[in-house]
């Protein structure tokens, strides 16, 4: 029986010297899915890459240059795929419209699936939004309260959030990294305030505890030099900035705080508390679009509402082993039931 044929567009994918929380769900997501059909992914070319097409996990990479849009449906016209599926990370909606608007019209492929991956910066989308929606033939929503935005505009949704591969993150933290206190934790992502790095160093600092150090790690942003000036005096506190393997670190902690100020350009659902919860580390998250939907306050972790709610909940796990235990344990059967990349690639696939 002959495959089906699909492509994905993406536009920034394997190999990446960073990749983002789309790109690396993307590429868990592609390895899986050829096993059932012929896939190719196109991407944009960037200057560090050395070819313009891959051979890749049993997949085909296609690189293409700009204007991104427009190449990229030439890349896919001549594939002439069954299906496509377009993800989106740009957040703004009316340059989401403008964007992936124009790929949808130079498409030809009937069978066209959007997904807006990462959550928007509006509350309320824009009644025009409808119209570029419906040149889809799919919609995927990565989180109830997208989906929820989209009916709000009289437009039909799938809930298909973002996924890990659990083997593939535990086989990524043999390294042994050195924990000087009994515990540890830790923070991953860039260093902008709407993650909220600064947040979390207020609280530490707050606690003052004798028997935790606190690790960040991430690319750049303005919070960084703040932290770094702190990490100097304090040495409780370090930076290990970006690493091509950061599983290891996260594996290294007992709690992981993502005191997110919005959900604006993150992941649908996280991908930093995904990676945290598949290795049984309890993260701490605020009430925002890309966490609230994976924790359950109380059960796999918490949720908190402000900095004060933050404090106590830092506090109260680092002093509470069992606590940490018992959270950990239902993180990993939350992603083992619900985020495993198989279930998600089979939700994907009846789309096609």
């Amino acid at each position: 029986m002959e495959r089906k044929k699909v492509a994905i567009i993406v536009k920034y994918f394997y190999p990446l010297k960073r990749p983002s929380g789309i790109s690396s769900f993307v590429y868990q997501l592609a390895k899986t899915m050829a096993r059932d059909v012929d896939l190719t992914v196109i991407s944009y070319n960037k200057k560090e890459d050395s070819e313009n097409k891959y051979d890749h996990d049993g997949y085909r990479i296609v690189k293409v240059r700009k204007p991104f849009p427009i190449q990229s449906s030439k890349a896919v016209n001549k594939i002439n795929p069954d299906s496509i599926i377009v993800f989106s990370g740009i957040y703004q909606p009316l340059k989401t419209m403008l964007y992936f608007g124009l790929i949808s019209l130079l498409c030809k492929t009937k069978n066209k699936i959007f997904c807006q991956a990462t959550n928007y910066n509006s509350e309320n989308l824009p009644g025009s939004f409808k119209m570029f929606l419906k040149t889809f033939k799919s919609i995927i929503a990565t989180n109830s309260y997208m989906s929820e935005q989209y009916k709000k505009i009289g437009v039909d949704s799938t809930i298909i959030p973002p996924a890990v591969n659990i083997l593939s993150i535990e086989d990524s933290t043999q390294e042994s990294i050195n924990k000087p206190k009994n515990v540890r934790v830790g923070f991953v992502g860039h260093f902008y305030k709407i993650k909220g790095p600064d947040r979390l160093l207020n609280a530490f600092q707050k606690i003052d505890p004798d028997n935790a150090d606190l690790i960040f790690s991430g690319g750049d942003g303005p919070e960084k030099s703040n932290i770094e000036r702190t990490a100097e005096k304090d040495s409780r506190v370090s930076i290990v900035g970006w690493k091509e393997n950061i599983m290891p670190y996260i594996a290294s902690c007992d709690i992981v705080v993502l005191p997110y100020r919005n959900s604006y350009s993150v992941l649908g659902t996280s991908q930093a508390a995904l990676e945290a919860m598949a290795l049984s580390v309890p993260v701490i998250g605020t009430k925002t679009p890309s966490l609230e939907f994976l924790i359950r306050d109380g059960y796999n972790g918490y949720i908190v509402r402000d900095d004060a709610e933050l404090e106590e909940k830092l506090a109260y796990l680092l002093n509470n082993p069992e606590k940490r235990k018992e959270l950990g344990k239902n993180a990993r059967q939350t992603i083992e039931e619900n985020f495993e990349i198989n279930r998600i690639t089979n939700a994907y696939l009846h789309k096609i």
